[in-house]
């Protein structure tokens, strides 16, 4: 016997149950009652079997025959639903639900109709009337209120929950939703009343408390919030979320580090949540993405060394870790931290971003050019994948290539203005190396349209018309008002230097490269090498070949270091 025949099988016998009008109890079945029957049958079997159109053909030749079958209403519904006409599912789905008003599966599935059309006045209509019929049923309640607030009629929802409550008592779910309905007229009284009554009914679960403490934090009643959570730790001495909301000492000014001090005895719980744990930290961790405080990030990297130890198995501990690395500008460490994070949970785009600007940054552009083909294959819609893969292939000088990623950037930016700017300039960067400088300077003029005091479109642009050698004066501005907008950024510093070289003011030049060197530019193989062709300049070989070998070493792609060191000399 196939499975499709026993499902048959099952559902022709249940409808033969649910079909007490086709065949009345205690009376003699007529020939008509049985060519109804089976007539109901052979369409249920079309219905089963997917083959709609004759099933509603043999349905309204059996309402023909017998005008007010509820059931053939019904399935007629249920037909017109499964098609997707929710009009004509309307339609019918009343039928079933007057024609049998006695039936409270044709009312519940005519209220479904409603919902899915969002009639839900009409939804709630009905449900009053199964109460009616089945008033002991709290389900049906439920429903009620559940469509009264989709209509926006709080008020009688509420009414509805007491009446739920007065007939089945103190129950958790009934007082979270009056809790929220009252939090949505704001009534705040009687939405702190709904969770005390729940404490009052459940002394003993801490997470009612919790709901309290945390209502009064978002409140910004501090002291509130803190006396429920002495309350949680006099329950319950080792409940962790306790614990650090009082570490925590809302409302007071307290000194960062004691803080955190204070959190790592709950950090070295391996009970305790680590999304709780980095809750906790993440405040510290943007502080010091904005502010670069290195005693911060010091003290914040403790805490998520702890969490690499006791969570080991957790990417999250190992993400924070390189994100305060990152913003403490130990580059090299907070790449390595960032690779053993994928190492544990690839799924994340945004480690795998951070990883790609790391390489960018650091101008390993052969890895860069690697890992971002491997991020274009896990996350192919990633537009910003396919630009750094264009922006490494072009710094190696494989310029078709580039140029056919960059495209297909562009093409997949959408409305991201930002990255449609990094395009363009890039694009622009390419055709200038080409000799384009027609077409280079069009597409640096749609990067600007879109942002025009970007740095790093400026940036760019200088170093093109370096490469020209021509309007030095103008690249000069240009680097000058953007080290302004962007101070201390080692590669915008190493650009207006290397203008000023080319100008012939060497001794300014030096003063740039020096700012360069102190914000980072030590380990920037561009940097590096200017300082070397500067220092050649003033006389000083031996200085000059150090820097040229330490650019070298730093992975630097330029054609002509090599040579430089060789022979012992600039070559420009």
């Amino acid at each position: 016997m196939t499975s499709t025949f026993k499902l048959l099988t099952k559902y022709l016998a249940v409808f033969c149950i649910l079909l007490g009008e086709l065949t009345p109890s205690f009376a003699q079945v007529t020939e008509s009652d049985v060519n109804l029957q089976n007539l109901f049958i052979d369409a249920s079997r079309e219905k089963i079997l997917g083959r709609y159109d004759k099933a509603l053909e043999l349905f309204n030749a059996l309402l023909e025959l017998d005008p007010q079958n509820a059931a053939a209403a019904y399935e007629l519904a249920r037909i017109h639903e499964a098609n997707g006409d929710d009009n004509l599912a309307l339609r019918w789905g009343k039928s079933a639900a007057e024609w049998d008003a006695e039936n409270l599966w044709y009312q519940r599935y005519l209220a479904d109709v409603y919902q899915r059309m969002n009639l839900n006045k009409e939804a709630a209509e009905i449900f009053r009337q199964i109460i009616v019929k089945e008033p002991d049923n709290p389900d049906n309640y439920f429903r009620l209120a559940y469509f009264l607030v989709r209509s926006n009629e709080i008020s009688k929802a509420l009414k509805v929950y007491e009446q739920l409550e007065a007939m089945i008592g103190i129950d958790e779910e009934i007082i979270r939703r009056k809790h929220t309905l009252y939090l949505g007229l704001g009534d705040d009284k009687k939405a702190v009343l709904e969770l005390e009554r729940l404490i009052a009914a459940y002394p003993s679960n801490t997470e009612y408390r919790h709901l309290l403490a945390g209502y009064y934090e978002q409140s910004n009643e501090h002291d509130k919030a803190l006396a429920v959570y002495q309350q949680i730790l006099s329950i319950d001495p080792s409940d962790a979320r306790a614990q650090l909301a009082m570490a925590e000492s809302p409302g007071k000014v307290r000194d960062e580090l004691q803080y955190m001090e204070s959190l790592k005895p709950v950090f070295r719980q391996p009970d305790v949540s680590i999304d709780l744990k980095i809750g906790k930290i993440m405040p510290f961790i943007n502080e010091v993405a904005r502010s670069g405080d290195q005693e911060l990030a010091a003290a914040t990297l403790e805490l998520t060394q702890i969490l690499e130890r006791v969570h080991p198995d957790d990417a999250k501990g190992y993400s924070a870790t390189a994100d305060l690395l990152y913003y403490s500008n130990n580059k090299k460490d907070a790449l390595s931290k960032y690779l053993q994070t994928l190492e544990l949970d690839d799924s994340v785009f945004l480690v795998w971003e951070q990883i790609m600007h790391i390489y960018r940054e650091t101008k390993q552009y052969a890895a860069l050019l690697k890992f971002s083909e491997n991020a274009m294959d896990y996350f192919p819609n990633q537009a910003i994948a396919h630009y750094m893969y264009g922006l490494a292939a072009s710094e190696m000088e494989n310029y078709n290539e580039a140029l056919s990623a960059l495209m297909q950037a562009q093409l997949m930016s959408g409305k991201n203005g930002y990255l449609k700017m990094l395009v363009s300039s890039r694009l622009a960067w390419i055709y200038n190396r080409q000799g384009a400088f027609q077409k280079s300077d069009e597409y640096f003029q749609a990067a600007f349209d879109l942002q025009p005091e970007s740095p790093e479109v400026s940036n760019e642009y200088s170093l093109a018309l370096i490469d020209r050698g021509k309007d030095l004066d103008k690249a000069l501005k240009i680097m000058e008002k953007a080290n302004h907008l962007v101070p201390n950024q080692a590669a915008y510093e190493a650009t207006h230097a290397r203008i000023l070289y080319k100008m012939g003011k060497y001794d300014k030049a030096q003063e740039w490269l020096e700012k360069a060197r102190s914000h980072g530019g030590e380990q920037d193989p561009d940097v590096l090498e200017y300082s070397g062709d500067l220092a050649y300049q003033f006389g000083d070989l031996e200085q000059a070949l150090e820097y040229w070998k330490k650019a070298r070493d730093l992975g630097s792609v330029s054609k002509m270091l090599d040579k430089k060191i060789t022979d012992k000399k600039v070559y420009e």
